[in-house]
């Protein structure tokens, strides 16, 4: 893989920043890195909506990073962090609908980056076992590799609250 040493990198980050991460949260980060937030976008005006509503219970924190790299020129733009800057939701919602629209991942790929998921369970990187993994990786294959949502354990550990867009189309604000 062409990139193995960045998304290593950014496993490894992941890892040690959310310790609690069970193999669908790792799961869902690589299927981010590969495939984007596409897959929320049915309308972009219904989309903003949503995210509206979710800015009303998000609360501004500058102290959680603004983005975190997801890979593949991808991050996670944190809601809390763009409050906290100013950032609106029109421009929080323009990168992430044009991100959407502009990432197109392929499964041989995605498939790529499991198989380092595993290596790095292998090598104790996580706190999930490659037992755990595995089976995991098991029925998920079995249902053809759909999105997956974070674990309950990740949503009420970490409260996450972003929206995936590529780096290049972060908005005009904060680049």
């Amino acid at each position: 893989m062409a990139n193995e040493t960045e998304l290593s990198h950014i496993l490894r980050y992941h890892a040690a920043r959310y310790p609690a991460m069970e193999p669908t949260d790792a799961v869902k980060l690589l299927y981010q890195s590969e495939f984007g937030g596409g897959h929320l976008i049915s309308d972009p005006a219904r989309t903003l909506a949503y995210l509206r509503r979710e800015l009303q219970t998000t609360p501004p924190d500058e102290n959680v990073p603004l983005t975190e790299p997801i890979g593949g020129g991808l991050v996670r733009l944190s809601l809390s962090a763009a409050l906290a800057c100013g950032i609106s939701a029109e421009q929080i919602n323009d990168s992430f609908v044009r991100s959407a629209a502009a990432v197109k991942g392929t499964l041989p790929r995605f498939l790529e980056k499991l198989q380092l998921l595993q290596e790095l369970c292998e090598a104790d990187v996580f706190a999930f076992s490659p037992a755990a993994l595995s089976d995991y990786l098991v029925a998920y294959a079995a249902q053809g590799y759909p999105m997956v949502s974070h674990s309950p354990t990740y949503r009420a550990l970490y409260h996450p609250a972003y929206r995936v867009m590529l780096t290049s189309l972060l908005p005009s604000t904060i680049v």
